[in-house]
């Protein structure tokens, strides 16, 4: 069984990357990219891609209160570019509609989670 990597940081094809700041939780691990990526209809879009890290940062930023709209789009900015080749990675990896309109709905980060598995 593989091991998930600490909250902090990013796994990527079985080995542990640097963190990409507090914030990343376990729900924007290149490991949850790739479980959402798997078993599908259509490849995966930039637009895809980014919109699993922007919601993971969005909802992460909200649980800890923080609503504040150029807040949270300063640091989804700041993510993106910390995870710029894990991003390009999962470009063209295969997602469902059902898994994105899951990613899109998500309310908290549990859910976001949920759609990832």
């Amino acid at each position: 069984m593989q091991r998930s990597p600490p909250p902090n940081e990013v796994a990527r094809g079985g080995g542990v990357l640097e963190s990409a700041g507090p914030l990343l939780s376990r729900s924007v691990t290149i490991g949850s990219l790739a479980l959402a990526l798997c078993g599908c209809r259509r490849l995966a879009t930039q637009a895809d891609c980014q919109l699993i890290v922007d919601k993971s940062v969005e909802l992460q930023l909200k649980e800890l209160s923080e609503t504040d709209a150029a807040a949270i789009s300063h640091r989804e900015q700041e993510v993106r570019a910390e995870l710029e080749s894990e991003i390009k990675s999962c470009e063209n990896g295969r997602v469902t509609e059902k898994t994105m309109n899951c990613v899109r709905s998500a309310r908290a980060t549990s859910d976001l989670d949920k759609c990832l598995r």
